[in-house]
């Protein structure tokens, strides 16, 4: 996971190594604020995950099992209909080569990462900058530690309160489509940082694992001290909206659990940040 995919979807199925390491106890930040008859709890997610990481702690499955509402970034969605619908807006035209789009110095590292991963040159460059990015982000995240999308907290939360009512913040289309709002400028920069991000999906998961809100704050906050446009478009914006959201839907009498992307709870700009600013008392509980 580098360090846009904190604001997407796990979009890859990948298939899980025959070995088997040790589990891995995670802690992950979970907050929660309420009034005289509503509650809202917040859990900050990693949307692709190994196997053997074992996020539901007591306060977790607390909060699962009193939700009435599940609230994600997105809502349910078929695997076949998200791959056509992400094969359909990052399909690319017109554009060069895959290796043109990278800086010349990455070029090397871009055809050793996608053998490595089992992608081929000739499909990235069909697909638009963001989505290769993505797409190589995804693969990298599965092939360094055995992350798919169905171990991913999203997916295990979706199906731990089956039945229930269930929200989506956005939409698949309209969440692929800040990515391609994007200037070819800026998908570069995403392409450029997927292939040189080597290593960045540990130190997310090792941050979320430990609930370590400052580190994960830091690896959010550092890419985008030099890009504004796409700090807006894919976080702070969003983060504003959601917080919005939260905030109205304490009017309404329920217990909702709130579950997207942990790197949208932490730091200053974060939901959390704005929802205390707006006078909301948010208090972490795990």
């Amino acid at each position: 996971m580098t360090r846009w995919r904190w604001v997407l979807i796990g979009l890859a199925a990948l298939p899980a190594s025959c070995d088997r390491p040790r589990p891995i106890e995670a802690r992950p930040a979970l907050y929660r604020l309420q009034d005289a008859d509503t509650v809202i709890w917040l859990l900050g997610t990693v949307h692709v995950l190994p196997e053997r990481v074992q996020w539901e702690t007591p306060a977790i499955v607390e909060a699962e099992r009193a939700a009435d509402t599940l609230v994600t970034e997105l809502p349910a969605i078929d695997p076949h209909v998200a791959s056509e619908t992400f094969a359909r807006i990052g399909k690319g035209a017109g554009l060069p080569p895959i290796i043109e789009r990278v800086p010349p110095a990455l070029r090397p590292k871009l055809e050793a990462l996608a053998a490595r991963v089992q992608l081929s040159l000739d499909d990235l460059s069909g697909m638009k900058s963001w989505a290769a990015a993505l797409t190589l982000s995804a693969a990298t995240a599965g092939a360094d530690s055995d992350a798919t999308a169905m171990n991913g907290v999203d997916a295990v939360i979706g199906q731990r309160l089956a039945g229930k009512t269930r929200i989506g913040l956005e939409t698949l289309s309209g969440q692929l489509g800040l990515f391609d709002a994007l200037t070819e400028d800026d998908q570069r920069r995403l392409l450029a940082d997927a292939v040189a991000g080597d290593g960045n999906y540990r130190a997310t998961l090792d941050a979320w694992a430990k609930g370590d809100e400052a580190r994960i704050a830091a690896l959010v906050a550092h890419p985008f001290a030099d890009a504004p446009v796409i700090e807006a478009v894919l976080l702070t914006r969003r983060n504003a909206r959601w917080a919005a959201w939260i905030g109205a839907r304490m009017a309404a009498p329920g217990r909702v659990l709130v579950a997207v992307g942990a790197g949208h709870l932490a730091g200053p700009k974060s939901v959390i940040a704005r929802l205390r600013a707006a006078g909301w008392k948010v208090r972490r509980v795990q």
